[in-house]
């Protein structure tokens, strides 16, 4: 009777516990909107080409006018956002409450998603509540998702629909899983990388059959559907999929590409463009094998290479595999550059905007001064990606060959 009373009390507390910090992210969430949004969403760090609200603004303008969005080189999302958001585009603060419910919402998922893993592996009822708060925290309370949703990001969009996709992903739903991955594909073409980790969950001949007719039959559908929302045109497909290919945008940005292609000549460009998109690709088949007997954390590496090396990613792209990162505790001692790779995400918060005020605003510096900045943010998350690796591999060492003293494994072993 006595632990069942001190049951239901814990409970309580956690359900206290949880409200108050929900109640303190949407506090902040709406804080940033009021005092912060014409600092932030000028920001290049949150705001690119594909997930800025206003070009979507204008967009939605442009189609009252009767006008073809995609006449121009301004808008960069699907037809299908623009149709979306119409209907509140006038109310500010209706936009604000939805953003917000989908934040909400999208650490609510997250919070399922560690709830279904730890279960599936075996983890205690304490330890999975435990973990399970803390990867809701880890997202409602992170400084980038508060700017992403006072901005009204279309990022804060695309994480709720991945979360979604990562949830059937756990609890291992072939049609959810092939739907929603194909939604993510209809949105940036380079979660497309996502099949191999849908792959190596479901192994079974019939099972990836199914995975590769739903979502070719669902992009198809999409793509056609995006044609019909657009009067019957495909100019859509120039000023989406063609512009990340192409990477004909080189406003600064936490990526690579627009440095590179600032400095190169354009008799070379052709090469090098695809050099830098091929380069993600490269890593798919060593990492599929490596980890084809763990494929969520294939799954989170593949986040982790999407957020480095799309032509434009923002801060946002790193929110749903960091709040992730605490469902892998048990590889957190093998860790070696932890401490680097999380002060340096931390520096560059905080070193961006100053580089970017001394480049642009007050002349001080130059375009190597941002680029240096980020280029730090880069490099700190393959830094996390090896850490991540390296702890798998050793944990799998030590778990074939029985060590107690780990202390004595000077090399890893690959066979």
């Amino acid at each position: 009777m006595v632990n069942k009373q001190y049951a239901v009390l814990s409970n309580y507390r956690l359900a206290v516990n949880r409200l108050l910090i929900c109640m303190l992210a949407v506090f902040l969430r709406i804080l940033a909107y009021i005092y912060c949004i014409d600092f932030l969403k000028k920001r290049p760090e949150l705001s690119v080409p594909q997930n800025s609200f206003r070009r979507l603004i204008d967009g939605v303008y442009m189609l009252r006018d009767g006008v073809s969005p995609y006449d121009g080189d301004m808008i960069h999302c699907q037809p299908i956002l623009l149709y979306l958001f119409t209907a509140v585009i006038d109310h500010p603060n209706l936009l604000l409450i939805i953003f917000l419910s989908f934040d909400v919402v999208t650490s609510e998922i997250l919070r399922m998603i560690a709830i279904v893993y730890l279960k599936n592996h075996g983890s205690s009822v304490e330890n999975i509540e435990r973990i399970a708060n803390l990867v809701s925290k880890c997202y409602m309370l992170n400084p980038i998702a508060v700017a992403s949703c006072a901005i009204f990001s279309l990022s804060v969009v695309c994480n709720l629909i991945t979360a979604l996709f990562i949830l059937a992903f756990v609890k291992g739903s072939v049609l959810f899983s092939s739907i929603l991955f194909s939604v993510l594909v209809q949105l940036s073409l380079y979660p497309a990388i996502y099949i191999c980790a849908l792959l190596v969950k479901f192994s079974a001949l019939k099972e990836r059959i199914m995975i590769i007719a739903f979502s070719i039959i669902t992009v198809t559908a999409l793509l056609f559907f995006n044609y019909f929302l657009n009067g019957n045109n495909w100019n859509y497909i120039d000023s989406t999929y063609k512009f990340l290919l192409d990477v004909r945008d080189l406003t600064p940005n936490v990526g690579i590409f627009w440095y590179f292609f600032i400095e190169v000549f354009n008799h070379f460009r052709r090469f090098f463009l695809w050099v830098f998109q091929i380069n993600i690709l490269v890593y798919l088949v060593p990492l599929s094998l490596t980890l084809r007997s763990n494929a969520f954390l294939l799954l989170q590496q593949l986040m982790i290479l999407i957020s480095v090396f799309t032509s434009y990613p923002s801060m946002a792209d790193c929110l749903i595999y960091l709040s992730l990162l605490p469902l892998f505790e048990n590889l957190k001692k093998y860790f070696r550059w932890g401490l680097i790779s999380g002060g340096a995400l931390l520096v560059t918060i905080v070193l961006a905007p100053v580089m970017w005020q001394m480049w642009i605003v007050t002349g001080s510096g130059n375009a190597n001064f941002y680029f240096a900045a980020t280029l730090i943010y880069s490099v700190a998350q393959i830094f996390l990606l090896t850490d991540l690796l390296y702890g798998y591999l050793r944990l799998k060492l030590v778990e074939r060959r029985g060590i107690t003293d780990e202390s004595k494994i000077a090399v890893l072993m690959f066979k």
